[in-house]
């Protein structure tokens, strides 16, 4: 990792007595120190040597950029002061101890870099982040989001910070925080400032779009920051932004909790408070439906984290995860509308249609809604109306429960008893009956009911008198005991109706 001089004095003034005359390079563009050749003319850019005044040339071609720690002091020194960065230590030190201690300085950001971008690869959060940049600044280090909500630190935030249950800084601080130091949102640089009682310095964080997404902050103490923690925190807040171009909802600690809830409310399990602070903060803001998600029949399976990635682009402000061997998914249908009248089926059927076409799947979809809380519900939408549209539309790919929710009815009333447990006296010798006649008498009822019981209605549509109807009417109401003008026994005729004809698909199944 480079660093500059006021990173490399920082560090090695805590071994022995230095002083650092710089002429404010803060870039970090130092690479590891290296002995000062005797004989060298040329101090070269973004090179840091180290040396004794006895060693070191009167007058030498210096590069804008270069650096050297001096063990010792000698006017021929002031020469270099005027062009160079230029740490001396001001006491006898041994020479290869001191180089020493520079290459450890490097090895300890060396393996902080290493770190970070290990982190980067595993695809931690940002509260890993920050835990591994903890030692680094030795002070309470912290993330805010775009809606000022303190998502990782390092340290018990409360201590300086206003901050309400959710984790959101409350209204008196977030004024503090936006006028109290005149922050600019499209300011990459590390600002310093005075906030809350407190000295801070605070990177603002940026997605690939350059759009703002939170601020990095890290508290110091009673004396303040030292030079060069400036650089160290953009370079910490670049690291971060990376996180962010690579995964765009790490920056909203907030939506992994939430899908993390959205799962445990699912298995029925119990949350935690922050995760419920979380998801109260949301709840009833949006509209959502919950999507069963499977493999299609005969298709090449793609890994399930693949599609949850891919689902969660297609769709914005979506979750996506695993359970079961399959995907459930909630997609925010506020965020397809082109317009908050427009019905939402429209722009989800034509973004629906594409992706379960390209990766071979089927969907069921729930009916909106937009309480949280009661997930579990519109997912047994969700994996019912798969079922019951995979058994009932072969070639379908995707389903919604409100074309299904007659079917799941039916076939939740039975219990899990065959239809012919609940038959009325008679009902059996009315399907013998149809087997081995050329009249219908099921037909004949399902026509009727179907026609709201309007003689005329049924006798055209079934091409016979209307005599002749009232006949059959009377007979099959004898047949089976029943009066059909009782609205509780058609009832129960008519979902008995609907079940027998599910079983037989069923068997020709």
């Amino acid at each position: 990792m480079k660093l500059n001089a006021d990173i490399i004095y920082n560090q090695l003034s805590k071994h022995c007595k230095a002083e650092l005359y710089t002429l404010k390079d803060k870039e970090m563009t130092l690479s590891r120190a290296e002995f000062y050749i005797d004989g060298e003319s040329v101090f070269l850019k973004n090179h840091l040597y180290l040396a004794t005044p006895e060693h070191l040339p009167q007058r030498p071609k210096i590069q804008r950029g270069s650096a050297l720690v001096c063990i010792g002091d000698s006017f021929v020194l002031n020469y270099y002061r005027e062009r160079m960065n230029l740490i001396i230590i001001k006491e006898k030190r041994d020479y290869f101890r001191v180089y020493q201690l520079l290459q450890e300085i490097f090895d300890m950001y060396d393996l902080w870099e290493n770190t970070l971008y290990k982190d980067l690869i595993n695809g931690y959060d940002i509260k890993t982040l920050i835990e591994h940049s903890a030692g680094i600044f030795n002070r309470n280090v912290f993330v805010l989001d775009s809606s000022f909500r303190v998502i990782a630190s390092s340290g018990n935030t409360g201590d300086n910070l206003n901050v309400n249950e959710s984790g959101s800084l409350n209204y008196e601080a977030i004024t503090k925080y936006l006028s109290g130091n005149d922050l600019m949102f499209d300011q990459h640089k590390a600002i310093r400032m005075d906030l809350f009682d407190t000295k801070m310095l605070c990177v603002n964080l940026f997605n690939k779009e350059e759009r703002y997404e939170g601020c990095l902050c890290i508290n110091s103490d009673e004396t303040g920051f030292i030079d060069g923690e400036d650089k160290l925190a953009e370079f910490l807040a670049g690291i971060i932004e990376m996180a962010i171009a690579k995964n765009p909802q790490i920056i909203n600690d907030s939506q992994a909790t939430v899908k993390k809830s959205l799962q445990l409310l699912l298995d029925e399990m119990p949350l935690s408070y922050s995760q419920r602070v979380i998801l109260s903060s949301i709840n009833e803001k949006n509209h959502y439906v919950c999507v069963h998600v499977r493999y299609g029949k005969g298709h090449n399976r793609l890994p399930l984290s693949y599609i949850c990635d891919i689902f969660e682009e297609t769709f914005s402000e979506s979750y996506a995860f695993t359970k079961d061997g399959n995907i459930v998914g909630f997609i925010n249908t506020d965020s397809i509308r082109k317009k908050p009248t427009d019905d939402y089926r429209i722009y989800l059927n034509r973004n629906l249609n594409e992706f379960v076409s390209q990766m071979g799947l089927c969907v069921g979809i729930s009916n909106e809604f937009n309480d949280l809380y009661n997930i579990r519900i519109h997912y047994m939408q969700a994996l019912s109306a798969v079922e019951n549209g995979l058994m009932l539309d072969h070639n379908g790919s995707f389903f919604y429960f409100s074309s299904y929710a007659l079917t799941q009815m039916v076939v939740n009333s039975l219990g899990g008893l065959p239809a012919e447990a609940y038959f009325p006296a008679g009902l059996k010798e009315l399907f013998e009956h149809d087997r081995n006649s050329g009249v219908s008498y099921l037909e004949t009822l399902k026509v009727f009911l179907e026609e709201n019981m309007s003689y005329t209605a049924t006798a055209r549509k079934l091409y016979i008198h209307r005599s002749t109807l009232i006949d059959r009417i009377s007979r099959i109401e004898k047949e089976l005991n029943i009066d059909l003008k009782d609205s509780d026994q058609r009832l129960q005729l008519e979902i008995l109706l609907k079940a027998v004809d599910l079983e037989e698909v069923l068997r020709q199944q």
